[in-house]
């Protein structure tokens, strides 16, 4: 019995606590009303509504939703540390947080679920193919990610800028985290 509890406590240390729990990627259902709208990630047509999109935890991402006869919605869907990162440093060190750290498993993708009712063109209305401004958002914070990445900028210069770039485009998602 000693060697399993044993076992199981080295693969949570070794291979990172939040990476054996959660894993990389994250699962979050998308819906709209009405159903049968394109699931468009990163650019990629990945489904229709109702359906689940698995995510990668270490990357920021833009959803679509969009339906002939519809105005489309875009949803940026962003990663932050989740709290079993210090719970994890501290029963497992840094090695396992930088397994976490390397693999996204210390993030967590919000919003977790996607919802939403999409509103008909006017007549004579053209539908846009997704919001330019979060596209910029996305693109800036991925920016950020390669620079970090390759060692271009430090953790804390990272910090900085994602957070001033979250503020410019995506000012909701700090409101959510303050509430």
């Amino acid at each position: 019995m000693n060697r399993v509890i044993f076992a199981a406590f080295a693969v949570l240390y070794l291979t990172g606590c939040a990476t054996a729990i959660k894993g990389r990627s994250q699962t979050i259902p998308v819906a709209s009303e009405p159903d049968g709208a394109d699931i468009i990630v990163n650019d990629s047509n990945v489904g229709v509504t109702p359906a689940e999109v698995e995510l990668r935890r270490k990357r920021d991402h833009q959803i679509i939703i969009k339906k002939q006869g519809y105005k489309p919605v875009t949803i940026p869907v962003l990663k932050s540390v989740g709290g079993a990162v210090w719970g994890n440093i501290l029963a497992g060190g840094f090695i396992g947080w930088g397994v976490d750290a390397s693999t996204g498993a210390q993030y967590n993708l919000k919003p977790e679920t996607i919802s939403v009712t999409l509103k008909r063109l006017e007549e004579g209305e053209v539908a846009a193919d997704g919001d330019a401004e979060t596209a910029s958002g996305i693109r800036k914070l991925r920016e950020l990610d390669q620079a970090l990445e390759d060692k271009l900028i430090s953790k804390e210069e990272y910090g900085k800028a994602r957070e001033r770039v979250i503020k410019e485009f995506f000012p909701e998602m700090l409101e959510e985290e303050e509430s």
